[in-house]
């Protein structure tokens, strides 16, 4: 209950003047990218992953995520990340900085290999 009022004061807050101009009101941002959206997901599957259900919340209201979160399913399916008993054990976001991470290791370690 608490969240949800607090996500509802920061709707407000979003949603007033950010400067006197009384025409600043009617100027919104531009709708984000598809690359964008995924990007929101991402970060809010890993937040509620994490306990942050405030945060997620005040990103959720913030981002105008839809009300329906797609699946983990759909979010793997998107990226690119075949979900398994590992992989399922972290959040998605975790698990694309790992793969990155480890792939810029195996470059390293090849470039090292190669000059020696």
């Amino acid at each position: 209950m608490e969240t949800g009022i607090r996500a509802k004061v920061t709707e407000i807050l979003h949603d007033r003047p950010l400067s006197n101009n009384p025409d600043s009101h009617n100027i919104s941002p531009p709708p984000p990218t598809h690359e964008v959206q995924l990007i929101n997901d991402l970060i809010c599957e890993y937040l509620e992953w994490n306990g942050y259900l405030y945060t997620a919340t005040v990103l959720s209201s913030e981002a105008a995520l839809p009300k329906e979160k797609r699946t983990r399913a759909d979010l793997c399916a998107e990226v690119g990340v075949k979900d398994d008993e590992k992989s399922s054990a972290l959040p998605l976001l975790s698990n694309i900085v790992a793969a990155y991470t480890d792939r810029i290791k195996r470059k390293i370690s090849k470039i090292k290999k190669d000059c020696s």
